[in-house]
């Protein structure tokens, strides 16, 4: 999804409204200053949940993930550290609230959800001045077989032709 930073949020707690329901939901962002942001945010609009960063002592994080799996706690905002390893089977959508900056971290991001044979989402909010990470998730988004928007196509190219001039 392409779109503006301030409009970001408002554009979460409407996915969230349409899929919280559905399974459990990852948000990533990609500092953790921005998980506890993200956190009290979610709260205040009464969404309960966890983050789940580097910045969380390991005893502490094994609790959340432990929560997150059995299911007491179906939302989590997390950094890409726990992007890697982490296997939930209900997990429904994975948010990427900020942009992956690498085809790495899209694949291991958005392949957290709908693992064997469940359905899952994903979606990547990409603002016009990340427009050079749009390449990488086009890239991700031709080998899943998924469509690409043709917004994201657009930023894309705009992008590239800025590079020539």
């Amino acid at each position: 999804i392409v779109i503006e930073e301030e409009k970001k949020f408002l554009k979460l707690l409407e996915i969230l409204g349409h899929y919280q329901e559905k399974g459990s939901v990852i948000i990533f962002v990609d500092k953790q200053e921005h998980a506890d942001g993200l956190l009290k945010d979610l709260m205040k609009a009464s969404y309960p949940c966890m983050s789940l960063h580097g910045g969380i002592d390991q005893y502490d994080r094994d609790s959340i993930i432990n929560d997150f799996k059995n299911g007491a706690c179906r939302l989590l905002v997390a950094t890409s550290v726990a992007a890697r390893g982490l296997d939930v089977k209900q997990l429904i959508l994975v948010v990427n609230y900020s942009c992956p900056n690498h085809y790495e971290d899209y694949v291991h991001r958005a392949g957290r959800t709908g693992r064997a044979g469940n359905k899952g989402y994903a979606y990547t909010f990409i603002t016009e001045e990340q427009a050079r990470y749009a390449g990488d998730i086009i890239k991700a988004l031709e080998l899943s077989g998924s469509a690409v928007p043709p917004e994201l196509e657009l930023l894309w190219t705009n992008f590239k032709e800025q590079q020539k001039a």
